[in-house]
């Protein structure tokens, strides 16, 4: 980032206008390579700098025990936090590796893809793009979370129905077999997958090459093979009461909710960088007032835009009419169009517009580094004598100086069986996840997620409970009158001051009581 920053800012402030100039600088093959190069790079850094977040600690925690699916999504994305599970006690770099090796993956395909549109350049510019893009970078390609899988499988899918709908294609059946694999990837790793398998239906309906599909027996095996992701998620719901469609469908409202879009929209903007979300949205109201475009001709930007569509229509939906939304539910569908975007960057020479995106991208990575650090030092506010009540970063506190403390605790208690406790499902993860998975766990408050199908769950023991507090001075009081509620014999048994940086920044408050 540092290097194409400097190279831009260079370019326009010397005032160096010349379009050859700025694509033998700025735009080269080699450029691009390096800033790719670079981001993987600093992905390998930071999987050993940040904290597990807790998703991450979430995922590793309840995929301890197998499932075949988990009450939140489908279960590859819990399975591949486990890939390196022997090497991952010592390090936080083996959890996120098979995450990182996704991220590696998809930006392949995508590099493949916008060279199977046009050329070699565009592809460079999709793989840079998703390698920009904030969400794409971490969510999609460092963080243990089910986005990672998924976006290896989505671009799958479009590259091998762009692919398919090449009339020089010759390897058709092969193409099918990936196609439902990948479609089964996109099935087994998020609920969102099923959009995009509904994104493949309508292109087929509308596909000048439908009738040669339904003649060929592999078209069956690609469907066959495609059914086999859904599988895991069905069976588990089914033997479960559907309990994970219940609770996903409860985020859906029913009141027009305009500034929840706003906001949603927003976070896009700085989740994916503007000009990602803005050049689509332009397009897409150029088709619609072009009332001559046939849909029937698929070319590579269509059968992209149809296959990115249901995603983006149904949660904007969602968006519009829910208060209980993330903005991340809606990146499959943008994903699909970054080829698009890199296109219509590269269409025509414009100062302007590349003064936007340049500047837009520096900007949010500043900023974003800027939350980084601070999260690990808090660079900040430590000239402040009291930590102001803005300033809470505990979902990145580093939760790992309180494992040595509670073995001791738990090693003094000489207690059989004990089990460890949260208030709250995130709590209860990062407890979990920093005692090395070695002690059951349980959720005593609020929706215990997937720790609701764990063993041990529901068994009387002696249990060790972890309330994390911003500041030094926990109200200890109100904790044990909550905790008073399952065994009125409830005991506070110590704090431990968490620093954030050099400063005391949090107190982890221990509680002894039966449950």
């Amino acid at each position: 980032m540092a290097l194409y920053g400097t190279l831009f800012f260079h370019h326009f402030l010397l005032g160096k206008q010349d379009k050859f100039y700025l694509e033998k600088m700025l735009l080269s093959h080699q450029t691009i390579k390096l800033i790719i190069i670079s981001c993987f790079i600093s992905k390998i850094v930071l999987a050993n700098f940040i904290p597990f977040l807790n998703d991450e600690a979430y995922a590793i925690a309840v995929s301890n025990k197998f499932s075949l699916s988990f009450f939140d999504h489908p279960p590859i994305g819990f399975w591949s936090s486990l890939i390196f599970n022997k090497f991952a006690d010592e390090t936080l770099f083996f959890y996120r590796l098979p995450f990182i090796l996704y991220g590696l993956a998809t930006t392949i395909v995508l590099y493949k893809l916008g060279q199977e549109i046009k050329n070699s350049y565009l592809g460079l510019w999709t793989a840079l793009l998703y390698n920009l893009a904030p969400f794409y970078f971490f969510s999609g390609s460092l963080f243990i979370v089910p986005d990672a899988p998924l976006n290896l499988g989505i671009v799958l899918v479009g590259y091998c129905l762009v692919k398919l709908h090449n009339i020089s294609t010759k390897n058709y059946n092969y193409l099918l077999l990936v196609l439902g694999s990948s479609l089964a990837l996109c099935f087994a790793s998020k609920y969102q997958g099923f959009l995009i398998g509904f994104g493949s239906l309508i292109i087929f309906f509308y596909s000048p090459k439908k009738l040669s599909f339904l003649k060929n027996p592999i078209f069956y095996l690609c469907i066959l093979l495609s059914l086999t992701g859904l599988l895991p998620t069905l069976i588990w719901n089914y033997q479960n009461e559907w309990i994970s469609f219940q609770f996903q469908g409860s985020r859906q409202g029913s009141t027009l909710n305009l500034s929840n879009f706003l906001i949603m929209l927003f976070a896009s903007f700085l989740y994916l960088l503007p000009q990602t979300i803005l050049i689509p949205i332009t397009k897409l109201l150029v088709i619609f007032k072009n009332k001559d475009a046939k849909i029937s001709i698929l070319t590579p930007e269509r059968i992209l835009t149809l296959l990115a569509l249901p995603n983006i229509i149904i949660f904007a939906l969602v968006y519009i009419t829910s208060d209980k939304t993330f903005p991340h539910w809606i990146m499959p569908g943008w994903l699909l169009l970054l080829p698009i975007v890199s296109n219509s960057l590269l269409a025509s020479y414009s100062r302007i517009k590349n003064i936007a995106f340049f500047s837009s991208t520096i900007f949010i990575w500043f900023f974003l580094g800027i939350i980084i650090i601070h999260s690990q030092t808090g660079i900040l506010t430590n000239y402040q004598k009291q930590i102001p009540k803005w300033d809470n970063t505990l979902e990145l506190i580093n939760w790992s100086t309180v494992k040595k403390p509670v073995e001791k605790i738990i090693n003094n208690l000489e207690a059989d069986n004990i089990k460890l406790a949260a208030f709250t499902w995130t709590e209860a993860s990062q407890f979990s996840t920093v005692m090395g998975k070695k002690y059951k766990i349980v959720v005593i408050e609020g929706n215990p997620h997937h720790f609701q199908f764990m063993e041990g769950a529901t068994q009387q023991n002696p249990t060790l409970l972890i309330k994390m507090n911003l500041g030094i001075k926990p109200d200890i009081i109100s904790i044990l009158n909550r905790l008073k509620v399952y065994d009125k014999n409830a005991q506070h048994i110590k704090n431990l001051i968490i620093k954030r940086g050099n400063r005391d920044y949090a107190t982890a408050s221990l509680f002894l009581f039966r449950q």
